[in-house]
């Protein structure tokens, strides 16, 4: 199966999955945000949490690989 680039692109496969994570919180908002389950102002607040959730995991995820390749990786 043959993804588009528009959804991974194997260049950014970290930026094309903080897009990926931050759409789908987004449009999980907004159908809490339609069925009345959320206001307005609080979907705003939601999301400036998620924003922060997600960027902070990437930031984890970038210390945790980095400190694995300093004792993998190789000199070439």
């Amino acid at each position: 199966m043959q993804l588009s680039r528009n959804f991974y692109d194997k260049a950014v496969p970290t930026r094309n999955l903080v897009t990926t994570i931050t759409g789908i919180v987004t449009l999980i908002i907004s159908i809490l945000v339609g069925f009345g389950i959320l206001t307005p102002e609080q979907s705003t607040e939601l999301q400036t949490h998620a924003t922060v959730l997600i960027n902070s995991g990437v930031a984890i995820w970038g210390a945790v690989t980095a400190v694995i390749l300093m004792f993998k990786a190789t000199d070439a």
